[in-house]
């Protein structure tokens, strides 16, 4: 099993490879895009790790897989949000994505949690991870794209 970091301030070019290596990989399961953040400057990827816990999960020390969370300011006070998940394809159903969130129940029930929360799109694969992980659909919705009405996110919640 490939060993689970929480990822330290030192530890963002590594955060910043393996996110760009998702978004490459993955681009419709995130809110995000390569070509944007991958002109991040430096001083972004470093403010990104300093402000949210990331976690990832490395093989022979490299990165194969990523997770982040954080207390978002317009998210009630025991809410966090499970954010930025993602497990390079050869180590899918090996368990990864279970130490990963582990890893988040953990530091939110620390960080004095009592909720973690996560949006995904519907037609996310992910959407059964999530649910073995423990999550159900809150029935509400984040719309990504107001001028497209099927865009809306699922939000999922898991209690700790």
């Amino acid at each position: 099993m490939p060993e689970i970091i929480h990822a330290q301030d030192t530890d963002w070019p590594r955060v910043r490879e393996i996110r760009l290596r998702a978004l490459s990989a993955d681009p419709y399961a995130f809110g995000q895009s390569w070509e944007t953040e991958s002109a991040y400057p430096d001083s972004v990827w470093q403010e990104r790790v300093a402000e949210s816990a990331w976690f990832l999960a490395l093989e022979e020390g490299d990165p194969i897989g990523v997770v982040t969370t954080r207390h978002e300011a317009d998210s009630p006070e025991e809410e966090r949000e499970l954010q930025a998940m993602w497990v390079q394809a050869d180590f899918r159903k090996s368990g990864v994505a279970r130490e990963l969130a582990d890893s988040v129940f953990e530091w939110a029930a620390n960080d004095g949690a009592s909720v973690v929360t996560l949006y995904v799109s519907p037609s996310n694969p992910a959407v059964k991870m999530y649910e073995a992980l423990g999550f159900t659909d809150t029935g509400d919705r984040w719309t990504v794209s107001e001028d497209d009405p099927k865009s809306a996110w699922i939000k999922m919640a898991r209690p700790l």
